[in-house]
């Protein structure tokens, strides 16, 4: 499975985005400084904003034209979101709306204590949005700075989730360790244009780091 994006452009109220050509296969993090456009692209992704030119496609098929509810994409926006529904209800709703099972979903990320509760902390609401995302069976997951509103121990724990989906990822961050610790390939988002791709060389070395200097760990051990 992939993900393309070919010439494509965004002008608006001043912003203007240029991509020429991106792919994703496995887990792209698009790095850029707030502002660069990295929403803005993700948003475009969706269908909930128009461009003056580009198209989108997946695994060769071009869905630029189609509404967002019609797109083979699971979204996890910036903004944290919270449904009135229980954890178990949230998943079977969605279940029943896309023909799905969350049994699996939960099972595969291990988000099984997670749905037996009542109310969640910020980061298993997090875990929970992408569980749900996931329901939609979607050939490629788009995540607008899911680990932003985190501490530490939670934002490890949605990027471990993170690193057992299978499904290709575009997966946007201001903060380099993270882009670092989950990424196979980085794309740099300058000046809005996309400087460059470049492959992840240092995700083992970032990953070991982490687990010899996790200070919450050893806080815990002293």
């Amino acid at each position: 499975m992939a993900l393309e994006i070919h010439d494509l452009l965004i002008v608006r109220d001043g912003f203007r985005l240029e991509i020429e050509y991106l792919r994703v296969e496995r887990k792209t993090v698009l790095l850029g400084r707030n502002g660069a456009g990295k929403s803005t692209l993700l948003k475009y992704l969706m269908g909930f904003s128009k461009a003056v030119r580009g198209r989108t496609l997946i695994d060769g098929v071009n869905i630029s034209n189609l509404p967002p509810e019609e797109r083979p994409l699971g979204y996890i926006p910036q903004r944290l979101i919270r449904l009135p529904l229980s954890p178990l209800r949230q998943l079977e709703f969605f279940s029943r709306i896309h023909g799905s099972d969350y049994r699996p979903i939960v099972a595969k990320l291990g988000l099984q204590s997670l749905i037996e509760k009542r109310s969640l902390s910020i980061g298993e609401t997090q875990l929970l949005t992408i569980a749900t995302a996931l329901l939609k069976n979607p050939r490629a997951l788009l995540m607008d700075e899911p680990c932003a509103n985190l501490d530490w121990p939670n934002k490890r724990t949605v990027l471990e989730l993170v690193n057992n989906i299978e499904v290709p990822i575009l997966y946007v961050t201001h903060d380099p360790f993270e882009a670092l610790y989950l990424a196979d390939e980085i794309a740099l988002l300058e000046d809005k244009r996309l400087s460059g791709v470049y492959k992840n060389t240092a995700k083992n070395k970032v990953g070991e780091i982490y687990e010899q200097y996790d200070l919450y760990q050893l806080l815990k051990r002293m």
